[in-house]
C-alpha cells in the first residue's frame, strides 16, 4: 500500500473563520457604541455653539446701549457658564477619542497578528502545493487507495485541500481590507482630537475674555449702588403684585367653573382650592405633564438670565433674590409664544410693569410677563408657539418672564421650575 505524503486537512481553518467572525462583530459593535457616544457629544458641543452665539448677540446688542445693565452682566455670566460648559464637553470628547484611539491601536495589533499568522500558514501551504504540483502525484495517490470508497475519500480530501487554501487566501485578503480601514480610522481620530485641542485652547482664551468683560460691568455698576437698590426694590414690589394677581385670577376662574350644586360649589374650602376638571380638561392636564422636558421656549431665540427660586443678586453683594420663573434675555420687541396649548384664562395688568397673559392648562397654568402688548383675548384657545404679546423693552433689552403654576391635588397653588418643562 502506497503512503500518503499529503499532511491532513487542517481544522484551523474553519475555527479561525468562526473566530474572524466573532472579532469582526464586536469590532462593528464597538463603533456603533462609539459612533454613539459621539455624536451625543457633538449634539451638545453644537447646542451650545448655538448659544454661545445667541447670548454674545444680546451682549453686543446691550453694549451698543453704552450703558451698564444688570442685563448685561447677567448675560455675560450667562455666556461663561456656556462657554466653560462647552469646554467640559470637548474635554470630554478628547476622553472619548483617546479612548477610540486606544481601542483601534489594539485591534490593529491583532489584525496584524491575525494577517502575519495566515501569510505563514499560507505560505506553507503555498510551498507543499508546489512540492506535490503534479498530476501523477495526485493520481497515485488516489489509484492507491485499497477500495472505492476510499479512492473517493481522498479525492474529495485533495478538494477540501484547496477548498482550504482558496479560502484562506480570501481570509488574508479581508483581514488586510480591515486592517488598511481600522488605520484610516485612526488617522481620522488624530486629526479629530488635534482639532478639538485647539478649539478648546481658543474657548479658553475667550472665557478668560468674558470673564474681564464681566469684571469691567461689575465695576461700572457698583458705581450706581443707590440706583441698583431703588430698581430692586421696584421690581420686588412687581414679583409679589404678579404673584397675587396670578393667584386671585385662579381662585376666581375656579369658583366660576365649578358647579353651584356640587358639593365642591366654593373656590376655596379650608384653605384649600376645589377643582372639578372637564375630562376634556383632565386629557388637557395630562398631556401637558406627559411633555414636560419637551415644551418649546417661549422665544424663538433667547438665552436665560435668571432662574427659578432663591439667587444672588448678579451686582449687589448680600443680595438675594426670589424667582417665580425663569427670565430669558432675548432681542428687542421679541414675540412671546405659548408653550403648550390651552385657553387663555386671563390678562393681567400690572402697573409700570406692562401685562400678562395666563393660560389655563387643566390642572396646569403657564404665565407670560412682562408685556408690551398681548395679542390674544380671554377664552381664545390658543395653540402651542402661538403668539401671545410682545415682550417690554428697557434700556435697550427685552426680558421674557415665564412662570409655571400648579394646582395640586390637595387644592395647593405651587409653583414649579419652567426650565424643567421646557427643552434643554
Amino acid at each position: 500500500m502506497a503512503r500518503s505524503t499529503y499532511p491532513s486537512v487542517s481544522r484551523k481553518s474553519s475555527s479561525r473563520w468562526n473566530r474572524y467572525a466573532v472579532v469582526l462583530i464586536a469590532v462593528v459593535c464597538s463603533l456603533a457604541l462609539n459612533a454613539q457616544n459621539r455624536a451625543g457629544l457633538e449634539k451638545k458641543r453644537d447646542a451650545l455653539d448655538k448659544q454661545i452665539k445667541q447670548t454674545s448677540a444680546l451682549i453686543d446688542q446691550a453694549k451698543s446701549q453704552q450703558k451698564n445693565t444688570a442685563q448685561q452682566v447677567q448675560l455675560l455670566e450667562a455666556q461663561i457658564r456656556q462657554r466653560q460648559e462647552l469646554i467640559n464637553t470637548m474635554n470630554s470628547e478628547v476622553l472619548r477619542v483617546d479612548q477610540e484611539i486606544q481601542d483601534t491601536r489594539g485591534t490593529v495589533r491583532d489584525l496584524e497578528a491575525e494577517l502575519a499568522e495566515l501569510k505563514e500558514e499560507y505560505a506553507r501551504m503555498v510551498q507543499y502545493a508546489y512540492m506535490n504540483r503534479s498530476a501523477y502525484d495526485r493520481l497515485s495517490y488516489i489509484f492507491a487507495a485499497e477500495s472505492f470508497n476510499q479512492a473517493f475519500k481522498r479525492s474529495r480530501y485533495l478538494e477540501q485541500l484547496a477548498e482550504q487554501r482558496r479560502q484562506q487566501s480570501l481570509l488574508i485578503g479581508q483581514k488586510q481590507d480591515s486592517l488598511n480601514a481600522k488605520a484610516t480610522v485612526l488617522e481620522a481620530r488624530k486629526k479629530d482630537k488635534t482639532n478639538l485641542l485647539d478649539r478648546q485652547l481658543t474657548e479658553a482664551q475667550k472665557l478668560n475674555t468674558d470673564k474681564k468683560g464681566q469684571q469691567q460691568a461689575l465695576d461700572g455698576l457698583k458705581k450706581e449702588e443707590g440706583r441698583l437698590r431703588a430698581e430692586l426694590n421696584k421690581q420686588e414690589k412687581q414679583r409679589k403684585d404678579l404673584a397675587a394677581a396670578i393667584r386671585k385670577s385662579i381662585e376666581a376662574e375656579i369658583a366660576k367653573s365649578n358647579k353651584p350644586s356640587s358639593k365642591t360649589s366654593t373656590a376655596k374650602a379650608g384653605g384649600a382650592l376645589k377643582l372639578d376638571l372637564t375630562p376634556e380638561a383632565k386629557e388637557l392636564s395630562t398631556d401637558f405633564e406627559n411633555n414636560k422636558g419637551k415644551l418649546p421656549w417661549p422665544v424663538d431665540k433667547g438665552t436665560i438670565t435668571s432662574s427659578f427660586g432663591k439667587q444672588p443678586h448678579p451686582v449687589l453683594k448680600g443680595i438675594t433674590i426670589e424667582n417665580n420663573g425663569l427670565d430669558i434675555g432675548c432681542v428687542p420687541g421679541a414675540a412671546i409664544r405659548a408653550v403648550f396649548r390651552g385657553e387663555v384664562s386671563s390678562v393681567i395688568v400690572i402697573p409700570g410693569a406692562g401685562k400678562a397673559v395666563v393660560l389655563n392648562h387643566g390642572a396646569y397654568r403657564t404665565v407670560y410677563s412682562n408685556l408690551r402688548d398681548v395679542s390674544v383675548s380671554k377664552g381664545q384657545q390658543v395653540d402651542t408657539k402661538q403668539q401671545v404679546g410682545v415682550a417690554m423693552t428697557e434700556d435697550g433689552a427685552s426680558t421674557a418672564h415665564i412662570e409655571v403654576w400648579r394646582i395640586t391635588p390637595d387644592g395647593q397653588l405651587q409653583k414649579v421650575d419652567p426650565a424643567a418643562w421646557i427643552v434643554q
